[in-house]
């Protein structure tokens, strides 16, 4: 099956600070892949690589067999690539609906994804379509983030982060959230610190150690081997 996108060698760095060290990844249609690793290993470093916020100065990456290393954030998002940031962006003075609104006019992509179907997806937005985003909980404003995002009708979906500083109970339900959206087909590039949030979305990880890739392969080997968690993972 060919790839949906290849991250080839990259190197990205924060001036004179590097970051990324030759990170190779690859993403099949509808799979679900998870960038794993302690904090500061570089896994929200390869999500802005790829979504073009900071473009790698070294290495190539490919999004449908299409170079589109260094590209702007819109048009990859034109081209079908969503991303819900760590820190999720929203827009606090306007509504949930004008949040949602402004994402509706700006998509150039034609889909399933609309006003309906998002309310859908998350019914709680629909209740509270006219609060504004600034006083949601951190669990509302993740539910916003994704459901705009979706209004792109994107063919892979990055999320990075996207249960942090959430109580569990709610993790609970954005894990059940994301899990519809993979059953749909939805490609998705997971960058998360949360094990058992990660192990029960992903086919694949990759584990992320100072700027690398020090493990792959299938999210069963990882979830069946307590001894390669504890080496890779534990702080």
């Amino acid at each position: 099956m060919t790839n949906l996108l290849e991250v080839e060698d990259i190197h990205t760095a924060y001036g004179s600070s590097r970051v990324l060290f030759g990170i190779s990844l690859d993403i099949k249609p509808g799979e679900c892949v998870c960038l794993l690793g302690r904090n500061g290993v570089g896994k929200t470093t390869t999500i802005r690589s790829i979504m073009g916020l900071t473009p790698p100065h070294q290495g190539k990456i490919r999004f449908k067999g299409q170079d589109i290393t260094g590209r702007a954030p819109y048009a990859l998002a034109r081209q079908g690539i969503g991303y819900v940031p760590e820190d999720r962006r929203i827009f606090a003075e306007l509504t949930v609906w004008e949040n949602l609104d402004v994402a509706d006019r700006s998509a150039k992509r034609p889909g399933r994804w609309n006003l309906e179907a998002v309310y859908g997806m998350f019914p709680k937005l629909r209740e509270l379509r006219d609060r504004q985003g600034g006083v949601l909980s951190g669990g509302e404003q993740q539910m916003l983030t994704i459901a705009r995002t979706l209004m792109g009708n994107p063919e892979l979906l990055l999320l990075d982060e996207p249960s942090e500083g959430l109580a569990p109970v709610i993790v609970e339900n954005l894990l059940a959230q994301v899990q519809s959206l993979k059953q749909e087909g939805l490609t998705i590039l997971l960058a998360e610190q949360g094990l058992d949030f990660s192990l029960a979305l992903a086919d694949r990880v990759y584990v992320l150690q100072k700027g690398k890739v020090e493990f792959t392969g299938p999210s069963q080997q990882l979830r069946d081997d307590k001894a390669l968690r504890d080496k890779l993972l534990a702080i």
